[in-house]
């Protein structure tokens, strides 16, 4: 795997409304070096997929955002979003937690969340001249609200974690799997992230927009949306939020 070593430059900061406008402000000011991260005590205003509201608990968990300069095909933009699951579920993995990748934009351990991914993107005529990706990753936090299915490290391994450790690796495979995008590895990425999918291949229980059904997840096409095979042999193409995981 061709290692470009992002130059390990990390911004700490102790509040923000979101690690990811932050990120974008710096784009706008200074030049930003490729894999220079900003982590966050706190962040006041953190945003999912959609303009989701993604609250943490503040000093307990990691909140960070990477700024990149991909100059990759913007056909490819989806796989910005496969790179960074990968990376975060290969850091888990080093950790002995066996986790599964979500569509869109979740990491799941024991069906419960401890991880949120949201990537933004520039686009400039076919071309992704830069990216912030955006991660959400529940360390040190045990409790959480009775709504939020959630889980964290300290819950699945009983014991405190270094936050800054956990991104430094996070940011260690991050490198790693965008190499292989910027390599334009984009079979390798899909047969990487199959393996890590959630509920691929098995029936399960969704509902759209006609209502309830029985599908069997596929994979995701070239644009990032979910593959699911209906119950009449179909399969359906859906984008991000015209699913429900029942």
């Amino acid at each position: 795997m061709n290692l470009r070593h992002f130059n390990y430059l990390c911004i700490k900061v102790d509040e923000t409304t979101s690690t990811n406008d932050l990120m974008w402000k710096y784009f706008k000011e200074i030049t930003v070096e490729e894999g220079t991260f900003i982590l966050a005590k706190n962040q006041t205003n953190g945003k999912g997929q959609k303009g989701n509201v993604w609250l943490v608990e503040p000093g307990k968990n990691l909140t960070m955002s990477v700024g990149l300069t991909p100059n990759i095909p913007a056909k490819n933009a989806a796989y910005m979003n496969v790179v960074a699951a990968l990376a975060i579920h290969k850091t888990l993995l080093d950790l002995n937690i066996d986790a599964q990748i979500k569509w869109p934009n979740d990491i799941l351990v024991n069906e419960k969340k401890i991880c949120g991914i949201l990537v933004e993107n520039q686009i400039q005529g076919k071309f992704i001249q830069k990216a912030v990706v955006g991660i959400g990753l529940n360390v040190n936090q045990t409790i959480f609200a009775d709504q939020i299915n959630a889980t964290s490290l300290a819950n699945q391994i009983d014991k405190q974690s270094n936050i800054e450790s956990i991104a430094k690796s996070i940011h260690l495979n991050l490198d790693a799997y965008y190499s292989l995008l910027k390599d334009s590895n984009i079979k390798q990425l899909t047969l990487l992230y199959y393996q890590h999918l959630y509920r691929i291949n098995v029936p399960c229980k969704y509902a759209d927009s006609s209502g309830t059904f029985i599908g069997i997840i596929q994979g995701i096409d070239a644009f990032g949306r979910l593959k699911v095979k209906k119950e009449n042999n179909r399969t359906k193409i859906y984008d991000i939020k015209e699913i429900t995981y029942l």
